[in-house]
């Protein structure tokens, strides 16, 4: 009760005096505790002179009841805290079990009922600076007809070995059988006219990197890579200045394993052989017209 003309204050709880205070005729605070529970009320002088009150625990101060309601917020929220943490471990096991046996599944049909059919790369370079969109499609021979893109924009589209990609290639793709979704691209297994492009492609890098060898010794090197190694032979040849830190499949020191490699070497020997015997015979079936005789006179046309 707080008097507006005396100014005297009294507080009280169940019939039960707390406080009293006279002529209050300005804002002030009062403190004390309610079973155990520290409280505060404000008086409050408004601007036309009347007052107003306020009623709050105070849950700031060092008390009993605040040390103990501190330590059980805390432990509320460590139990949240866990509980929420335990939740989304959960979530994210669920999660990584479906996409395991999801994966699993696709990969059990795409070996079971896999057909090979031939897709084709397209680059697009839509902002004209030489990064580009990859996007490939295929026809399985069931007639089913699929296009998508691959979601990285690059300088330099590669395949999974390094090698770079152009515009038209051709590769064998692994189709599932009803469900042309599930597919994957064989890097390993070009067309063997993508094959032979991209050997000419890694014969044009050979020759620029080693000007002082003979073409046709670079050109073998090359055709036995993709013989005795196939993707891999050629990726070893075109990363052969790459340090092994940056490429840890494809660089220097295996390019020189390459090098020594019994069947890579066998199979460059046979092809300079051959390409030595091919240039040999075009040599002595080569016909100088010098050497032409003319046994009749011609005859003029009127």
């Amino acid at each position: 009760m707080h008097g507006p003309e005396s100014g005297n204050l009294m507080i009280y709880y169940n019939n039960k005096i707390i406080q009293v205070d006279f002529k209050v005729f300005e804002s002030k605070s009062y403190k004390f505790f309610i079973d155990e529970e520290l409280c505060e009320i404000k008086v409050i002088e408004n601007r036309n002179g009347s007052f107003g009150y306020e009623f709050e625990f105070d849950h700031k101060a060092d008390t009993k009841w605040n040390r103990i309601r501190k330590k059980i917020e805390r432990k509320w929220a460590v139990q949240s805290v866990t509980f929420i943490v335990g939740f989304f471990v959960v979530l994210i096991a669920i999660s990584s079990i479906f996409l395991y046996f999801r994966e699993a599944f696709l990969i059990r049909q795409l070996e079971r009922t896999g057909e090979y059919a031939t897709v084709t790369m397209r680059l697009l370079d839509r902002m004209g600076k030489g990064r580009y969109e990859t996007f490939y499609y295929f026809k399985t021979e069931r007639g089913d007809k699929y296009s998508s893109k691959i979601n990285i924009v690059t300088q330099l589209p590669t395949t999974y070995h390094g090698l770079p990609i152009e515009n038209g290639d051709n590769f064998k793709i692994k189709v599932a059988k009803n469900n042309k979704f599930n597919h994957k691209i064989d890097f390993d297994q070009p067309t063997s006219d993508t094959a032979n492009k991209m050997i000419g492609r890694i014969v044009e890098f050979h020759i620029q990197h080693h000007q002082g060898r003979m073409q046709d010794e670079l050109y073998c090197e090359v055709k036995a890579a993709y013989e005795t190694l196939g993707m891999n032979g050629l990726a070893h040849i075109y990363h052969q200045l790459a340090a092994p830190e940056k490429k840890s499949d494809f660089n220097k020191n295996t390019y020189q394993n390459l090098l020594r490699d019994k069947n890579f070497s066998n199979a460059t020997e046979i092809c300079i052989i051959a390409r030595e015997k091919a240039l040999e015979e075009a040599e002595n079936n080569t016909v100088s017209i010098d050497s032409l005789q003319i046994d009749e006179p011609i005859e003029e046309i009127d």
